[in-house]
């Protein structure tokens, strides 16, 4: 309790300050640990998703070369976005920075660097569902295995340059002795409004392309049942809107998964953030983040027939090689 002198009213007034402390730890603690469990989960998932998937992918006949590019790039940049994090989890569960400022300014690049690439390749990989469904017939001229490479390659190349030169040349983040743990924070200066611009027009452009996906297949359908209608004298068939649900749940995670983030950015620079507050909120966000990485698993290997197949195929091969390795 904190006893104060107001001279306009010639009073005391208390205010429970000590309590409000007590709530704030207790409200910290609390989302400290489960940022905690959330990492390590969404860490496990990854690392043991991504490179089975990595591997599945190969195999799979189905799906254009090309997409499978696609698909590999997303695949791997999640996959190095989780592994990057061991540097978080040390200043996570030690309760400070312990590796020095050469390796927070590290941890800046590799952080901003794969979580771009992220995005990124998803950006890439809904202009190729784009072209594919829009132009189906032009799509194997338009889009060639050479061209894939090459957008991937310089997409990687150039995502690395930007992020390398932007954040490692007077690093962006410094440990910080501003607060009463030994933290690797970020400078709130111009490149967080570069990022946060950056990703709203990306997230954006991906919003509008599959929204053009959903609104073509849905005519595509339209037309398709009016014609076997026409054809047979019957009711057309029921439009499939499974699609439209796939659409529907990848616009569903990029909102609940980067949103906080966009929002973080776009807030750095308030003042009555303080550094220990805004650090486990820069936590939650990388966080769900993280968990993007093996929700894009669900969503665009899971979800498909041919790659879950050709998973349970690959699991059964493993299993009877490990089967006949031990009975021999």
């Amino acid at each position: 309790m904190e006893t104060t002198w107001s001279p306009d009213e010639g009073i005391i007034v208390t205010s429970n300050s000590t309590g409000d402390i007590i709530e704030n730890e207790h409200t910290s603690t609390t989302l400290l640990i489960l940022v905690k469990v959330l990492a390590v989960l969404a860490i496990f998932l990854c690392v043991l998703l991504n490179p089975l998937m990595l591997v599945t992918l190969r195999r799979v006949t189905s799906i254009q070369p090309t997409t499978k590019i696609f698909m590999a790039s997303l695949t791997l940049s999640d996959l190095c976005n989780n592994l990057y994090w061991i540097l978080a989890l040390t200043e996570l569960f030690a309760g400070s920075w312990l590796l020095g400022d050469f390796f927070c300014v590290v941890y800046s690049v590799t952080s901003y660097l794969f979580v771009s690439l992220s995005i990124v390749s998803l950006f890439i990989l809904t202009v190729d569902r784009y072209i594919a469904i829009s132009r189906p017939l032009q799509y194997p001229s338009i889009m060639t295995v050479f061209r894939s490479k090459i957008i991937v390659l310089s997409t990687w190349a150039t995502v690395s340059i930007i992020c390398s030169l932007v954040l490692g040349i007077n690093g962006s983040r410094i440990v910080s002795l501003d607060t009463r743990y030994y933290l690797c924070l970020g400078h709130n200066d111009w490149r967080n409004y570069l990022f946060f611009l950056l990703a709203v027009v990306i997230i954006l452009s991906i919003f509008i392309l599959y929204a053009r996906i959903a609104w073509i297949a849905r005519k595509q359908a339209r037309r398709i049942a009016a014609e076997n209608q026409a054809g047979n004298g019957q009711g057309g068939r029921r439009i499939n809107t499974r699609s439209t649900t796939t659409i529907i749940i990848i616009t569903g995670t990029l909102i609940i998964t980067w949103i906080p983030t966009v929002v973080k950015l776009a807030m750095a620079s308030q003042s009555q953030w303080e550094p220990y507050d805004f650090y486990l909120a820069s936590m939650f966000t990388q966080v769900l983040l993280l968990c993007n990485g093996w929700l894009n698993v669900i969503i665009y290997y899971l979800r498909n027939r041919d790659l879950r197949q050709a998973v349970c195929s690959l699991l059964s091969d493993w299993h009877q090689s490990l089967q006949q390795r031990f009975l021999h």
